[in-house]
């Protein structure tokens, strides 16, 4: 099977819709409140996953596929807030303040796409502060400890005004075992909120679509995005023939300019400054920063390295000019999923 097509299968079997129903399916929540809050890229497809409805509520960013079933949607910026992220806070409190018990369905990208100023700060103070967070270099986690700061409903505080049994399902875009961190943790509170993918899970259906040649990656790659792309080639090195190393997470990239691509498309080329194996790295949700791709597919070639104006492509965040020229970049609309990232790399 081609990495294309591991890609690919791997967000159909991880879907939310598919997860959630699966959870609340066999039985592992009893009696799910009736009354719905999805927030995140992943609103839309995680409610689809829900049966026996009364009312929904849905804070989604620009871009991502909606909800099929019938709900309050509010669209609100990502990765910057905009009026409209403050219009869909405003209106949550609504939803939350008119119902007693609530099912929360919580995925990454609802940071942005959704919030309220906590006094005394003002909106725009919040989404200025934003900004320059997202753009600092600072891991997820760095960054969602500051924006709870000044949110009156990250940090849990959203479920502090419901009056009833909150129960939060989580599709997580963070480190492992960081529940809190996902859109900044609005309703974390131990025992009431249950994890039913993160990208351990992306990596684990990739390796079983794979069968006996994959080689998992333990943990997540989440350091600066050179070194990340230093391992992996290094790991690389290590295969067999016909075997693909199959490994998960987010690397961390500093913007430094206004130029075009995003996480993987810069991975894509520090790796093949290291490596001339086949790879593909991509995004779960279909979206690698402003680069307008998914993420970048490598072919094998003849020996590592990349042409003179590398260096002055990523001194302004412009990796697309270069990955362009390594590889074929993987164009597909937004999924629905976020699971972070996925990488394959082939001997």
């Amino acid at each position: 099977m081609r990495l294309n097509e591991i890609y690919l299968t791997t967000l159909e079997r991880c879907a939310p819709e598919v997860l959630v129903r699966a959870w609340i399916g066999t039985g592992r929540i009893a009696c799910p409140p009736p009354h719905v809050v999805a927030i995140g890229k992943c609103a839309g497809t995680m409610l689809d996953g829900v049966v026996n409805i009364e009312s929904a509520f849905v804070a989604i960013p620009e871009g991502y596929p909606l909800p099929r079933t019938k709900a309050d949607v509010h669209v609100g910026g990502h990765p910057h807030m905009t009026e409209a992220s403050f219009a869909a806070g405003r209106a949550l409190l609504e939803y939350v303040d008119a119902h007693d018990d609530i099912l929360f369905l919580i995925s990454g990208g609802g940071s942005a796409c959704v919030e309220v100023a906590l006094a005394p700060y003002s909106e725009s103070d919040v989404a200025e502060e934003n900004a320059k967070l997202i753009a600092s270099g600072m891991t997820i986690g760095e960054i969602n400890t500051e924006r709870k700061k000044l949110s009156a409903i990250k940090g849990g505080r959203l479920r502090h005004r419901v009056r009833g049994k909150a129960v939060t399902l989580v599709y997580s875009d963070v480190a492992t075992g960081a529940l809190q961190d996902v859109a900044s943790g609005p309703t974390y509170r131990e025992r009431e909120v249950f994890l039913i993918a993160d990208n351990r899970t992306l990596v684990q259906t990739a390796a079983q679509i794979i069968g006996d040649k994959a080689v998992m990656v333990d943990g997540q790659l989440e350091g600066n995005v050179f070194e990340s792309a230093r391992a992996l080639a290094e790991k690389a090195h290590t295969l067999e023939a016909g075997q693909i190393l199959v490994a998960g997470g987010e690397p961390t990239v500093v913007v430094r300019g206004g130029g075009r691509g995003g996480r993987c498309s810069e991975l894509a080329v520090h790796f093949a400054m290291e490596s001339a194996c086949e790879a593909l790295f991509a995004a779960s949700d279909g979206v690698d920063g402003n680069s307008g791709a998914a993420g970048f597919h490598l072919p094998p070639r003849q020996a590592p390295g990349v042409h003179g104006e590398t260096a002055a492509a990523l001194a302004v965040s412009d990796s697309w000019r270069v990955a362009t020229q390594l590889g074929e970049p993987i164009t597909i609309a937004p999924t629905g999923n976020n699971l972070r990232d996925l990488f394959l790399v082939a001997r």
